[in-house]
């Protein structure tokens, strides 16, 4: 992508796919409370690459990558990102029985800023998955029908590596920088465990909105 001029390419910050299936003009149209920074991608007025990274020029590069399950009969799956002196941690938890997935930021063992992403269905995830998978370099958003009125996530990819941003109506936000190594770990785990199998979703249709 062109961080200097996003109209050039079919790829842009908030392309359809990227914003939940709908267009730059629908959400514009419906509604007056879209967050400032989103709002200006979706009217062309910026890159949402450049926007996210001005914010947070200093973000801790995760390059460790670990996962567990915990629990009985029904484990979560866990997985932590951290960087290689442990001051900062990116953890994300699966619920299996529900798909809900949570991810919390770790400073210093001292403060944890967490977002749960309770309300997305099986299209919502496996889109956004395929999006990030495809490793374009692009900001592709995850969230559901209520977008930005409930937490969300941007996964931002770049040539050398990924910035993870997560944004809360509660007025709290969070980033973390990944290493191509992580990334492709982190993307292959939440393959595994967060994904519905068609088969245990027979009747799922295409999102309305």
């Amino acid at each position: 992508m062109s961080e200097n001029n996003p109209r050039k390419t079919n790829t842009s910050p908030l392309s359809e796919n990227a914003a939940g299936g709908r267009t730059s003009s629908t959400l514009r149209a419906e509604a007056t409370d879209v967050p400032w920074v989103i709002s200006r991608a979706l009217n062309a007025e910026g890159d949402l690459h450049i926007e996210l990274a001005q914010r947070y020029p200093n973000q801790p590069l995760m390059s460790l990558f670990s996962a567990r399950s915990v629990g009985g009969r029904i484990p979560r799956h866990l997985t932590t990102l951290s960087t290689q002196d442990g001051a900062a941690h990116l953890t994300f938890e699966i619920d299996p029985g529900t798909s809900y997935m949570s991810c919390a930021y770790t400073l210093s063992s001292m403060l944890t800023l967490r977002f749960d992403l309770a309300n997305l269905s099986d299209l919502d995830r496996a889109q956004w998955l395929e999006q990030i998978r495809q490793g374009k370099e692009r900001a592709t958003i995850l969230w559901g029908k209520m977008r930005w009125r409930s937490d969300y996530l941007v996964w931002s990819q770049k040539r050398h590596y990924a910035n993870v941003y997560a944004f809360s109506p509660r007025q709290i936000e969070a980033a973390a920088r990944l290493s191509p190594d992580v990334s492709t770990k982190l993307i292959a785990w939440l393959g595994q465990y967060w994904i519905t199998a068609p088969s245990s979703a027979p009747n799922a249709e295409r999102a309305d909105w």
